[in-house]
C-alpha cells in the first residue's frame, strides 16, 4: 500500500495510491477509492470459502462411502467362512450320525462272520447281517471301490478272514467286518466338497466256535487291583485247542512255567518280574498279544437257581456215600471217602462250603454246585477241592440240558470268597466253572494233569507245580455248547 499528495487550490491532500480524484464545474471535489474493489473481493473471498467447505463437505462424505463400501465387502467375505464353519459343523454332525448307523451294520456284520466260522459261508453271511440293518453292499465287497470319485449312494461291506489289519491281523479265529458309503455334503458345497466317504470297522471273534473256541476268562480289570492270570513256578498250562482271554493283567513269573495255547489275548499290562518260561501259541501273531480291548463276560446274564428243595442239614461223607441234590448249609468230604452225587442242583448256602478233609474218590455227572452270596463280600459261600496240599481224584461233570446245561460250579456274582479247584492226574472238571468275583486257584494234576472245560474267573492263580488241560468246547457234556455268540474285541 503506498501514499501519494495532491495539491488543490493550496490543499495538499494526501490520497492512497489507487484513488482517484476529480472536480466537476462546482468545484466539488469527488475521490474515487480502491477500497470498493476491495470489499468485491472480500465478499468474493467469502463466497470462495463457502465453495471450498462445500467441497470438503463433499470429500469427507465420499470418504465414508468408500470406507463403507469397504467394510461390506468385509462383512461378505466373512460371512462366506461363517457359512464354511457352519455348514462345516452341520455336515460334521451329520457324517457322526450316518458313522453310528455304519458302524451298526459293521457290528452286525462281524458278529456274524464270526459266528459262522468253522461253519463255512462267513462273507455271505456277514454282508446279509449287514443288509438286514439297512447296509447293502453294491461296491463289489471292496471299500476301495467307495473312495474319491465314487458316485453318492455307493455302498461296499468288505469282509476279511482273518483281518488285514489291528492287534488280530492274519488270525483265521477273527472276523473284520467294513462298511464304507459315499454320503453328499449340504453346506460344505461352498467349499467345493461336494462327497464325503466314511467307513465303520469292527471284528469280532466266536470263542465258542469249532476254530479255537475260549476256554479261559479272566475278568478282573487292571484298575481292581487284581493281577488277572497269575502263573508262578513251574506251573504247566495247556490250552493248544482253545483261547485264554484275560481282561486285567498278565503276569508269568514262573521261570520253568510252561503255556501253550491257540492264543492269549491280554487287555492289561506284563507285571510279571520274572523270565517268564515258555508261552507258545498256535494262531499267528504276538503271543501273549497286548492291548486287546476288553471282552465281555460270556455268562455275565446267568440267573441264580432258587434255593433248592429239600433242605438238608450239613454232612460230612464216610465210607461211601450218595448223595442227593438240595440246599446244604456245608459239605464236607472225608478222607478216604467215596462219594457220588446224584444229578440236580447243590445250593450251598452262605457262609458254608464244600471242603475236603483228606484225599477222597468223588464222582458226579449232570450236577451243578451253587455258592450263595453272603451278608458280605467276605461271608459267602466257598469250595476247596484240596485238604491243604493234598489232592483228590475228582470226576465231575455239567448237566447236559436246562438252563444251567455246561454249568459245573456257579458262585454268585456278589460272593467274592476265593476257591481253590483241583485234583490229580485222572481227575476231570467237564463243564464251566463260574467265579465272576472270586480268586480261583488251580492246584494239583501232577503228571498228566487234570481236565477242565471252561474257567471264568475275577483272577486265576496256577500254583506251583500244577498241571492243567483246558479243553474248551470239547470237554462239555455231549450235545452242550455253551458260548454260541461271537464278541466283539475291536
Amino acid at each position: 500500500m503506498a501514499w501519494h499528495s495532491s495539491r488543490n487550490n493550496g490543499v495538499t491532500i494526501c490520497l492512497l495510491q489507487g484513488t482517484r480524484m476529480t472536480t466537476n464545474s462546482h468545484h466539488t471535489l469527488s475521490l474515487e477509492s480502491p477500497f470498493a474493489s476491495v470489499e468485491a473481493l472480500s465478499r468474493a473471498g467469502d463466497a470462495g470459502a463457502k465453495s471450498d467447505k462445500v467441497t470438503g463437505y463433499l470429500e469427507i462424505a465420499m470418504s465414508r462411502r468408500n470406507e463403507a463400501g469397504q467394510a461390506l465387502v468385509l462383512t461378505a467375505l466373512l460371512l462366506v467362512v461363517l457359512m464354511g464353519f457352519a455348514g462345516l459343523a452341520i455336515d460334521m454332525g451329520v457324517m457322526r450320525y450316518e458313522k453310528r448307523l455304519q458302524q451298526t451294520a459293521a457290528d452286525a456284520a462281524a458278529i456274524a462272520g464270526a459266528s459262522n466260522l468253522g461253519f463255512g459261508d462267513v462273507v455271505s453271511g456277514a454282508q446279509d447281517a449287514a443288509t438286514r440293518v439297512g447296509f447293502t453292499d453294491n461296491g463289489g465287497g471292496q471299500v476301495s471301490n467307495c473312495a474319491g470319485g465314487a458316485a453318492v449312494g455307493t455302498v461296499c461291506v468288505q469282509v476279511n478272514n482273518p483281518p488285514n489289519s489291528g492287534p488280530h491281523q492274519g488270525n483265521s479265529g477273527y472276523v473284520e467286518a467294513l462298511v464304507a458309503e459315499v454320503h453328499p455334503t449340504y453346506f460344505m458345497k461352498i467349499l467345493s466338497i461336494n462327497t464325503e466317504t466314511i467307513t465303520a470297522r469292527a471284528v469280532a471273534a466266536n470263542l465258542g466256535s469249532a476254530t479255537g473256541n475260549g476256554c479261559m476268562y479272566v475278568m478282573g480289570l487292571p484298575n481292581e487291583g487284581v493281577q488277572g492270570l497269575d502263573i508262578s513256578g513251574n506251573a504247566i498250562l495247556n490250552a493248544s485247542n482253545c483261547r485264554i482271554v484275560d481282561v486285567g493283567n498278565y503276569n508269568n513269573t514262573g521261570g520253568t512255567s510252561t503255556i501253550s495255547a491257540y492264543s492269549i489275548s491280554v487287555s492289561g499290562n506284563s507285571t510279571g518280574g520274572g523270565s517268564g518260561g515258555s508261552v507258545t501259541c498256535v494262531a499267528t501273531g504276538a503271543c501273549p498279544t497286548f492291548g486287546i480291548p476288553a471282552s465281555g463276560d460270556p455268562f455275565q446274564f446267568l440267573p441264580a437257581p432258587p434255593v433248592q428243595t429239600p433242605s438238608n442239614p450239613a454232612v460230612t461223607t464216610s465210607g461211601i456215600q450218595t448223595l442227593q441234590p438240595g440246599t446244604y448249609p456245608s459239605i464236607t468230604i472225608g478222607a478216604g471217602s467215596t462219594v457220588t452225587f446224584n444229578p440236580g442242583i447243590y445250593y450251598i448256602t452262605a457262609p458254608g462250603s464244600v471242603s475236603f478233609a483228606g484225599p477222597a474218590t468223588v464222582r458226579g455227572s449232570g450236577v451243578m454246585f451253587y455258592l450263595q452270596n453272603g451278608s458280605g463280600f467276605s461271608n459267602g459261600a466257598s469250595i476247596d477241592t484240596i485238604a491243604g496240599t493234598q489232592v483228590s481224584n475228582i470226576q465231575l461233570s455239567a448237566p447236559t440240558s436246562g438252563p444251567y446245561a455246561g454249568i459245573l460250579i456257579f458262585q454268585d456274582p456278589n460272593d467274592f470268597q476265593n476257591a481253590r479247584i483241583g485234583g490229580d492226574s485222572n481227575s476231570f472238571f467237564e463243564g464251566a466253572l463260574y467265579f465272576p468275583e472270586g480268586q480261583l486257584t488251580l492246584f494239583g494234576g501232577a503228571g498228566g494233569g487234570f481236565n477242565v472245560a471252561i474257567v471264568d474267573a475275577d483272577q486265576v492263580i496256577l500254583g506251583n507245580n500244577t498241571v492243567v488241560n483246558l479243553q474248551g468246547s470239547a470237554a462239555l457234556p455231549s450235545g452242550v455248547n455253551l458260548i454260541t455268540n461271537a464278541t466283539i474285541v475291536e
